[in-house]
C-alpha cells in the first residue's frame, strides 16, 4: 500500500463517523458559505490531532499562484485511465462567488421546482462549487453532505450512496462530475498546454454530466 492510499484509508475511517453524525445532527444554518465551511469542519475535525496537521478543517485553501493552474489527475477504479480536472484559482473573486451561487439556490426557491428542474439546479450548483474547490482536501465529502442537507430542507432526498456501492458507480459519478467541472474551467485556464489537455479530455466525453447523474432523487 502506498503512503497516499494509507492516508486515504486513515482519513476515511475517521471521517465516516463524523458524516454519519451529520445525518442525525445536521448543521443548522442558512445554507451559505459559513454553513458549507462548518460541514467541512465537522467532518475533518479529528484529522489534525491525528498527525495530519496539513488538513485545515473549515478553512479555505490558499490562492493558486499567478501563472499556474490547479489541476488534479483522477485515477479511475475500473478503467486504466487517468483523467485531468481543473479547478479555480480560489482568488477573492471565487470566494465571493461561493456566497452568490448559494444565495441563488436557497431551499425556499429549490422547493418550488419539479424533480427534473431540481436535479438540474442541484447538478449545476454542485458543478460550480466543485470547480471553485474551496478546500485543500475533502471537497467531495463536504459537498455531498452540503447538497444532501440542502435537498432535504427543500423537500427532496438526494441519495449519493446510490453511486458508492461499487467502483463502477463511483467512476460513473467521477467522470460525469469532472466533465461538468472541466466545461466550466476550460475558458478560465491560463496555461495553453493545460487548456489543450482539458479540451482533449472533454472531446473524448461528449456525454454524461453531473446533472444526468443526480438520478436518485425522491420528492
Amino acid at each position: 500500500m502506498s503512503d497516499d492510499q494509507g492516508r486515504q484509508r486513515f482519513e476515511a475511517v475517521h471521517t465516516l463517523q463524523r458524516i454519519a453524525e451529520l445525518w442525525f445532527d445536521p448543521v443548522r444554518g442558512n445554507f451559505d458559505a459559513a454553513h458549507l465551511r462548518e460541514i467541512h469542519r465537522r467532518i475533518f475535525q479529528d484529522i489534525p490531532r491525528l498527525s495530519l496537521s496539513d488538513v485545515k478543517p473549515g478553512e479555505y485553501r490558499a490562492e493558486t499562484p499567478a501563472g499556474f493552474d490547479r489541476i488534479k489527475y483522477r485515477k479511475l477504479e475500473t478503467r486504466k485511465e487517468i483523467l485531468p480536472v481543473a479547478y479555480s484559482s480560489m482568488s477573492s473573486r471565487w470566494i465571493d462567488r461561493i456566497e452568490k451561487v448559494l444565495e441563488e439556490k436557497s431551499p425556499r426557491e429549490l422547493s418550488k421546482l419539479n424533480t427534473v428542474e431540481f436535479a438540474n439546479a442541484m447538478g449545476n450548483l454542485y458543478a460550480e462549487l466543485d470547480y471553485i474547490h474551496p478546500f485543500d482536501d475533502g471537497n467531495s465529502r463536504a459537498l455531498r453532505e452540503f447538497t444532501r442537507e440542502l435537498a432535504k430542507e427543500s423537500g427532496y432526498e438526494l441519495d449519493w450512496e446510490h453511486f458508492n456501492t461499487n467502483g463502477f458507480g463511483r467512476d460513473v459519478l467521477y467522470v460525469a462530475r469532472d466533465k461538468s467541472v472541466n466545461e466550466i474551467a476550460l475558458l478560465r485556464i491560463g496555461n495553453e498546454s493545460s487548456r489543450r489537455e482539458i479540451a482533449t479530455s472533454l472531446a473524448r466525453r461528449s456525454r454524461g454530466k453531473i446533472t444526468d447523474s443526480i438520478s436518485s432523487i425522491k420528492h
